[in-house]
């Protein structure tokens, strides 16, 4: 954890554990020598982690982030620990269930407006996964959660974007998936949990959101985002694969939760992450000046 989550837990009278944890899923790990990680990453406003430099005020912090810390985490710099696929959850796409992308390849979505025209001719080629979008949409069903598969529907700037910057190799398959509209955490933690046996397929799940995201101003607003993120990681943190699932089911009681978060779609990638996360003990990295963190799971 940085050492400014951690100050501000202490200054709160909080406190997070990150001590080791296991399962039986480990036991699965050690036989095979890899299991992929769960990570929860901030992908920024828009285009602009890639249009603007690492020495921006506002978006070079989650810019260096996503392009160093986040393929550390995802075992990226090792060819012995690189994911052999990675499964987005992105913010930007929400449909009445798990909607799955399952073509060889994906168009490129460019969900957003009023930018330069650079940001309109960005391209990742990264393939798709038809096999594991059929494994993720079997795995569902057999939870009883509703899941399509998609050919059609374009990777949207919260897959592209900050793949751009954590992968630009582009040689690492991609399936992206929906958040499913009305945001409950419970389903979507649910279906972390469900996705959580695919790392042992050295498949890792990626969660790309912010954890803040507010929608209008109100005062004091980065001070407000500072204690919501300290509260945030110490419910992400809980060793306790139930104790960690009702402190998010619980995250609008948060302090501050909704002045950070009027709609939740940014944060409830989280959610299914810390699901995948299973009984691995989690770490929380600050991004930028507390108050975008962001969030692993790791064997």
């Amino acid at each position: 954890m940085s050492a400014l989550v951690r100050g501000l837990l202490m200054s709160l009278g909080l406190h997070s554990s990150i001590s080791s944890a296991a399962d039986s899923s480990m036991a699965t790990c050690a036989a095979s020598g890899i299991r992929a990680a769960a990570v929860f990453a901030n992908h920024g406003a828009g285009p602009f982690p890639i249009l603007k430099p690492v020495t921006d005020p506002n978006h070079g912090p989650t810019r260096h982030f996503l392009e160093t810390k986040i393929p550390e985490l995802l075992g990226l710099n090792d060819p012995a620990t690189r994911p052999k696929a990675i499964v987005v959850v992105t913010a930007h796409w929400e449909e009445p269930y798990v909607a799955i992308s399952s073509a060889e390849s994906h168009p490129l979505l460019y969900d957003y407006y009023g930018f330069p025209q650079e940001a309109y001719s960005l391209t990742y080629k990264a393939k798709g996964s038809p096999a594991i979008a059929q494994k993720i949409h079997q795995l569902l069903g057999e939870a009883n959660i509703v899941s399509r598969l998609d050919p059609t529907r374009g990777w949207d700037h919260g897959t592209f974007v900050p793949l751009k910057l954590i992968h630009p190799a582009e040689d690492i398959p991609i399936v992206q998936i929906s958040v499913v509209a009305g945001l409950d955490p419970a389903l979507h933690f649910k279906i972390g949990q469900v996705l959580s046996v695919l790392r042992d397929e050295n498949i890792a799940i990626v969660g790309s959101g912010a954890t803040f995201h507010p929608s209008r101003g109100t005062n004091d607003l980065e001070n407000k985002a500072r204690k919501f993120n300290v509260a945030l990681t110490e419910a992400a943190l809980e060793v306790d694969v139930d104790d960690r699932r009702k402190a998010l089911n619980h995250w609008a009681s948060l302090p501050h939760a909704r002045d950070c978060h009027q709609r939740e779609e940014h944060l409830i990638p989280l959610h299914v992450v810390a699901g995948a996360g299973a009984g691995d003990a989690g770490q929380a990295f600050d991004v930028d000046k507390g108050m975008y963190t962001s969030f692993a799971w790791r064997s």
